[in-house]
């Protein structure tokens, strides 16, 4: 395991168990096994060890959305589709996404960067959609996607019944029939 990823670990026990607040970034490296400087080269604070600094999950999903252009399909339909396309990480990650989820809900902080990163997703899926569609439609495309994205993940914390990608293509289809193609 990498440096970066045991003090993810570590921080997200420590996190748990004593609070987010309550824990300090000496901890963190301690029970990481590394030195504070090893923390400050992974991380600027002991929120970054929480989020995706590096927008990763948008670039994934953006470089779907680019590799799988279709003239055909419905660029929210495209988008949702990148989003399936990552969506064995949070279940391979299952725990470990549960509580994450669970320490950023317990801190209005985090609640806020979370919102955040929010914004800075619907941007990544925007400028992939936006190479090949509108840029009104990319932008509402990219939106409603995230909200999908989000109200799966809502969804697949609450039961462990059905994948994550099973979840966005619930929603989807929920979408999709009640507003998409109603008379």
């Amino acid at each position: 395991m990498k440096s970066k990823e045991k003090l993810q670990a570590a921080a997200t026990k420590l996190f748990m168990e004593k609070g987010y607040e309550n824990t300090t970034v000496q901890e963190i490296a301690s029970l990481a096994g590394v030195t504070e400087r090893t923390f400050f080269r992974q991380f600027k604070d002991k929120s970054d060890v929480l989020f995706d600094t590096n927008n990763e999950l948008g670039r994934e999903v953006a470089a779907f959305i680019t590799d799988n252009f279709d003239v055909g399909k419905k660029p929210l339909k495209l988008a949702v589709e990148g989003f399936v396309s990552i969506s064995g990480f949070f279940d391979g990650s299952r725990e470990r996404v549960l509580a994450r989820n669970q320490i950023i809900l317990s801190n209005p902080d985090l609640q806020e960067r979370e919102l955040l990163k929010g914004q800075v997703l619907i941007a990544s899926v925007t400028n992939s959609l936006s190479a090949t569609s509108d840029s009104d439609l990319s932008e509402l495309a990219a939106r409603f996607a995230v909200e999908i994205f989000h109200m799966a993940f809502n969804k697949w914390i609450k039961s462990a019944d059905k994948s994550f990608a099973e979840q966005l293509l619930i929603v989807y289809e929920l979408y999709e029939n009640s507003f998409c193609c109603v008379d």
